[in-house]
Order: C-alpha cells, then structure tokens, then sequence
C-alpha cells in the first residue's frame, strides 16, 4: 500500500487501527440496540447484514487483489447504503442512528480516499494492471530472485 502513489492526505498507518477499532465498536452497539428492538429480520437490521457482508469484502478487493477501482465502488456503495441504514435506525432508536455518524464521516473521508488513490494509480489497458498490482509483482519477484541466489 505504502509503495503506491498516494494522496498527501492519507493518514498514517498508525490512525487506522484505532479509528476502525471505534468505529466497529459503535456499530456494533448501534446494530444491537435495533437487534433488541426489533429483531433480526426487520428490515433495518437486513440492511446493515447486508452492509457488513458488502464492509468485509473490501479490504480483500482492494488490498488482496488490488483492485483499486472495485475498492472504490464497494466504498462508495457502503456510503450509500449508510445513507439508507442511518434514518431507518434513526426511527427506531435515534441513539443507534447517532453512533453511525462518525462511521459516516470516517467512510466518506476513505471513499475520499480511494478515489484519489485510483486517481493516482490509473489502470492500464492491457491486462487491467494498476500500480498497486504493478508493485506487488515486483516485489514477488524481488523476494524470488533473492531465494535463487540465497538471500
């Protein structure tokens, strides 16, 4: 991640442990006050399964296969559908729609992200090969060719 073109606005590596660790903990308790309320096939919290399900395939999409664009669409999909989820909490339990706000904001910062990162590391045409993919290659043929030489 860090040998790819960035934006100068990327946070160091150090904040994103700590910001998604709080941030996963107010939605998980958000989740659980409309758990409680109305149960697990209301449509609300159907919509938040569906989110989380969509949530955990992005950090394999974009740093797994490097797909930075698909990354992208998954975050911009993940804010829309945030943008759903919140006023159906909000009926149900203002507290819960109120601790998926800064999960809002920090989503909207990485959707901020990601498309510059795109922006900075265009796709080629042939092969769909992004820098990112680009790096990766390198750096396993790095490690091979220092295995062949006993490095």
């Amino acid at each position: 991640y860090r040998k790819i073109n960035l934006p100068t606005f990327t946070p160091p590596d150090r904040i994103f442990g700590p910001v998604w660790t709080t941030v996963y903990a107010m939605i998980g308790y958000s989740g659980y006050t409309v758990f409680k309320a109305r149960g697990p096939s209301s449509l609300a919290m159907v919509l938040a399964y569906a989110h989380y399900v969509l949530n955990i395939t992005w950090a394999p999409v974009f740093f797994g296969l490097k797909r930075l664009r698909a990354g992208h669409v998954i975050n911009v999909l993940l804010l829309l559908s945030l943008s759903v989820i919140i006023p159906l909490f909000y009926a149900i339990s203002p507290l819960a729609a109120g601790l998926l706000l800064p999960y809002w904001a920090w989503l909207a910062f990485a959707t901020k992200l990601s498309s510059a990162v795109c922006a900075l590391n265009p796709t080629g045409r042939e092969g769909g090969y992004n820098n990112a993919m680009l790096q990766s290659r390198l750096y396993q043929l790095q490690q091979e060719a220092g295995a062949r030489v006993g490095l």
